[in-house]
């Protein structure tokens, strides 16, 4: 166990209260900026069904294509993992998206937590 006088304490805490704070407004920026991007992926879904009277699902690996990222094509043996990976790109940008979202929003009511306990010392 390692003991700390009350000055090393006061800066320990000050420091992790100062990165706690830092995390919280990252995590809230990255998170507003992924819902803004889930966002324009699903009113340009909502567009294209209002126009077609069609919904077209827009999944991760044609998202992914649309960058330049081109996944391999299939083997029609693939089992286990790639059976895994290759459903994991087939699901849709949204939901993903806000899944993530939801994520740094959950990392960011943390750090609140932590900068409130080690910022009142």
């Amino acid at each position: 166990m390692v003991f700390y006088s009350a000055r090393e304490a006061g800066n320990f805490d000050a420091k992790t209260a100062f990165a706690a704070t830092f995390l919280k407004v990252a995590a809230l920026a990255c998170a507003f900026i992924t819902l803004l991007l889930a966002a324009i992926v699903l009113s340009y879904q909502g567009g294209a069904w209002i126009l077609t009277g069609e919904w077209s699902s827009f999944s991760i690996s044609e998202a992914l294509a649309l960058a330049g990222i081109e996944k391999p094509p299939a083997n029609r043996a693939a089992t286990g993992i790639q059976m895994i990976f290759d459903w994991g790109l087939d699901l849709p940008v949204s939901g993903f998206l806000s899944a993530v979202a939801a994520i740094l929003m959950g990392f960011s009511v943390f750090a609140a937590s932590v900068e409130e306990q080690f910022g009142k010392r």
